[in-house]
C-alpha cells in the first residue's frame, strides 16, 4: 500500500520522547515556513510537517495558527490529532473535547477520546467514550469500536459486552484487520489459525492491528515474545495499534 508520509520520515522515538527529528526540512516545509504568518501558513506547515511524521512540531504550527484564531475548527481538530499521535492524551482530549463544542463530528472526536484514555491507561472512561460512540457506527466504524473496547475491558477484567454486535458479515471497507483480531475474540477464527495467517502477512499496518488485538487474547501464551516482533514491524508506526504497543512495551522500560 501507498503509505499518506514521506519515505524520508521521523521515528517513533523522536516523537513520543521528544527527541529531534535529525531530518532535513522538505520542499513542502521550505515553502510553508517562507509564508507571512496566518492561519494558512500555520496550518499547511503542521501538515507538511506530520508528511515527514515530525508531529511534535506540526503541534507547535498549529499553536501558532490558534494563537491567531483560537476557535479555528480546523486546526484545532489538527492539532488534537498530533497530540493522539505522539501519546499526550490529556491535551489532545482537551482539544477533542473543545472541537465538540465547535461542532465537529461526534463520532470522530468520541473515538480518539477513547484511544487518548486508553493510551493514558483509564481504561473504564476508554470503555464508556466507545460505548458511547457505538450508536453511531456504521460496520466500518464498528468493527475498530468492537476492537478498542474489547481490548479496555480486557485491562479492567471486565466482560467486553459490545462483543455481542460482531457479525462476521459485517461490512468493515478497509479495516479488516480490526476484523481479523474480532473473529478470534468472537470465536469465529482459532487464535492458532490467525496467529499463523498472520506469519504471511507482509504489510505493517495490517501486521500490527491485527497482531496487538490478539496479544491479549486470553489464550496467547506468547504475549512478550511476539510483542517484541510487532515492535520490529515499525513501518507503519502511527497507527494506534503500533502506538499502543509501544506503550505497553517499549515505552514502559
Amino acid at each position: 500500500m501507498e503509505y499518506p508520509f514521506d519515505a524520508l520520515h521521523a521515528g517513533i522515538e523522536s516523537q513520543i520522547l521528544n527527541l529531534p527529528a535529525g531530518i532535513p526540512d522538505s520542499q513542502a516545509i521550505r515553502q510553508a515556513k517562507s509564508l507571512p504568518d496566518s492561519v494558512e501558513k500555520f496550518r499547511a506547515l503542521g501538515k507538511a510537517l506530520s508528511r515527514q511524521l515530525r508531529y511534535r512540531e506540526a503541534v507547535a504550527a498549529y499553536t501558532e495558527g490558534l494563537n491567531l484564531e483560537p476557535e479555528n475548527l480546523s486546526l484545532l481538530r489538527l492539532r488534537a490529532g498530533r497530540y493522539l499521535t505522539t501519546l499526550q492524551s490529556d491535551p489532545a482530549i482537551a482539544d477533542f473535547e473543545k472541537c465538540l463544542t465547535l461542532g465537529a463530528e461526534k463520532l470522530d472526536c468520541l473515538y480518539r477520546i477513547g484511544l487518548a484514555q486508553y493510551y493514558a491507561g483509564r481504561y473504564e472512561q476508554a470503555m464508556e467514550a466507545f460505548e458511547d460512540c457505538m450508536p453511531l457506527c456504521d460496520d466500518e466504524m464498528g468493527i475498530a469500536v468492537l476492537y478498542w473496547h474489547t481490548l479496555s475491558a480486557v485491562q479492567t477484567e471486565k466482560a467486553p459486552t459490545l462483543l455481542k454486535y460482531y457479525r462476521p458479515d459485517m461490512a468493515v471497507g478497509h479495516h479488516t484487520a480490526y476484523e481479523k483480531a474480532m473473529r478470534v475474540w468472537s470465536g469465529t477464527t482459532p487464535l492458532a489459525a490467525a496467529l499463523e495467517m498472520l506469519e504471511r502477512e507482509e504489510d505493517d499496518l495490517e501486521y500490527g492491528i491485527t497482531l496487538y488485538g490478539l496479544l491479549w487474547h486470553p489464550d496467547c501464551a506468547e504475549r512478550e515474545r511476539l510483542s517484541q516482533v510487532l515492535l520490529r514491524r515499525d513501518g507503519f508506526w502511527p497507527s494506534f495499534a503500533y502506538l499502543a504497543a509501544w506503550k505497553d512495551w517499549a515505552g514502559a522500560r
